[in-house]
């Protein structure tokens, strides 16, 4: 089998806070005993995972993450960026896995059963314009507020201790306790859908392409990656009392209904604000060279039947 055809499968070590490593010689065993013909790759930085998913995009070689959603955002853009014409498989290794459940392969085996199948399905991208940076492209979701200052947080405190980046469900409470002790939320946004923006002050924003975040929670329960639009989430102002019983609500997607929360759903939304906020998509703080990115405008919306997935 010619290499350009053969399966590139682009494992990333460091997801999970470092777990995926132990997962290795099992992800390997598996692909073995499924007899999926592969390459297989062990990344060794961010930069190495662009340049080996932009060189098997360039000449639309089939390639596999195994790693988490951060992994596949990376992977995403890089198949954008080179034309769209790599399918993309999907191993979830990561922290949260959201990704990865919305299609069904919320195990390795489960995974490596679709990657074998190798079946196609093509589906939706969201992306983000903000005003002043290159578009981004995401598979899951972006939000604005809560998100992405437990985001930040966690990252922080996971680059000062290791033993944070392994205890990230224990750090993510002491980030949402520490923005609400700080003020960081609410955030005072004007949300549009192409209407007069409707001003609100949001513990969380949220627009998906799929039905999860935030570790397997339901919050966009009417969520579908290839109808062409996002499911915004919206958590308004509100208690940490308050907040703790609506998480608990969207474990089981039943926080509709609530009178702070508001769904809904379009091609596209405009969120704009006085004050500069923070971006996180699919696990990660949008940055530029010299950190993380502030904006007072940005648009998300989706983009119909872009991504050629392996699920």
């Amino acid at each position: 089998m010619p290499n350009k055809d053969r399966l590139l499968v682009l494992f990333n070590p460091s997801a999970g806070g470092g777990r995926a490593r132990a997962k290795r010689t099992q992800l390997e065993q598996m692909l073995r005993r499924y007899e999926i013909v592969h390459e297989f790759v062990a990344t060794t930085s961010e930069a190495h995972l662009r340049e080996l998913t932009a060189r098997a995009a360039r000449v639309g070689r089939p390639v596999v993450g195994a790693g988490g959603d951060s992994t596949f955002h990376i992977m995403v853009n890089e198949i954008m960026a080179a034309g769209r014409r790599a399918p993309l498989g999907l191993i979830g290794l990561g922290s949260s896995n959201d990704i990865p459940l919305e299609f069904g392969l919320e195990t390795m085996d489960k995974a490596c059963r679709a990657i074998k199948r190798g079946a196609r399905r093509t589906v939706d991208l969201g992306l983000i314009t903000p005003d002043g940076h290159d578009p981004v492209y995401f598979l899951g979701q972006a939000n604005i507020g809560l998100g992405a200052f437990v985001n930040r947080y966690v990252a922080e405190r996971a680059g000062k201790k290791i033993l944070w980046a392994r205890r990230q469900t224990a750090a993510g409470i002491l980030g949402i306790i520490n923005a609400y002790r700080t003020r960081k939320i609410p955030v005072s946004l004007k949300i549009s859908t192409g209407e007069q923006p409707r001003p609100g002050a949001y513990i969380l924003a949220l627009f998906s392409n799929i039905r999860f975040w935030a570790t397997g929670k339901t919050l966009c329960p009417q969520a579908r990656p290839d109808d062409g639009r996002l499911d915004a989430c919206l958590f308004k102002e509100c208690s940490f009392v308050r907040l703790v019983r609506l998480n608990s609500l969207a474990n089981r997607g039943r926080h509709a209904g609530c009178r702070e929360v508001e769904l809904g759903q379009s091609p596209s939304f405009e969120v704009t604000a006085n004050e500069p906020f923070l971006v996180q998509t699919d696990g990660e703080i949008l940055c530029g060279s010299s950190g993380p990115l502030t904006f007072r405008r940005v648009r998300f919306e989706a983009v119909p039947a872009v991504l050629n997935l392996i699920a």
